[in-house]
């Protein structure tokens, strides 16, 4: 789908065609998609639990606040943000040593940096920053690929986290709903701003 087309196509879908599973291979690909997005450090520091068995699709529903569509929906994507940055740091700089992103020599300053101590605050605040640029390109792997999507964030985080053995080292950063369009049933898009109400030019309050 062209690139423009696809972004005007998307939208948060609330009614979802019950019953209709999403093949494996299709997940997989959305995942591997999303993989591909920008992190700092190329620490990609996401992961993925995929929901797809309707009891417990059921249960995340009460978790969330007992939201229709969440029913409804084939699979439940809970994406997840890792606050230890540098988790596989060694890993990270093989990688950027064999791909001539530095040199040897260099490696011991850059595995400070990646890998120093930070406050959690400061660690979750990274993650969650990475983390929700490969939520959209998930979401829009979806769209490509032929299914709808809901990106939910009223659901109890601590229950939510709970009920699927989320360790405290990893913070959801967002829940997506993926299924079938029910076509017909939503209503028209909302207005979004105008484009000059939300670009400032050089700094801010700076007028074209």
């Amino acid at each position: 789908m062209e690139f423009s087309e696809l972004i005007k196509k998307r939208r948060a879908c609330h009614h979802f065609i019950p019953g209709k599973a999403i093949s494996k291979e299709d997940l997989l690909k959305m995942v591997e998609e999303a993989g591909l997005s920008p992190s700092g450090y190329n620490a990609q520091p996401w992961e993925f639990i995929l929901v797809t068995e309707q009891e417990r699709i059921s249960k995340i529903q009460e978790i969330a606040f007992d939201q229709d569509h969440v029913k409804d929906a084939s699979c439940v994507a809970i994406i997840l943000a890792d606050t230890f940055i540098g988790r596989n740091v060694d890993q990270l700089l093989e990688d950027w040593l064999e791909h001539g992103y530095c040199t040897p020599e260099e490696i011991p300053a850059y595995k400070n940096s990646i890998a120093k101590n930070r406050s959690f605050d400061k660690r979750k605040q990274m993650a969650l920053r990475n983390t929700m640029l490969a939520c959209m390109t998930f979401m829009l792997s979806a769209e490509n690929l032929g299914y709808a999507t809901c990106p939910l964030m009223g659901f109890s985080q601590w229950q939510l986290e709970e009920y699927l053995k989320v360790p405290d080292d990893r913070v959801v950063a967002l829940m997506v709903a993926i299924g079938y369009e029910d076509e017909g049933k939503e209503k028209t898009r909302l207005p979004r701003k105008n484009t000059e109400n939300i670009i400032h030019w050089e700094e801010f309050g700076e007028e074209s």
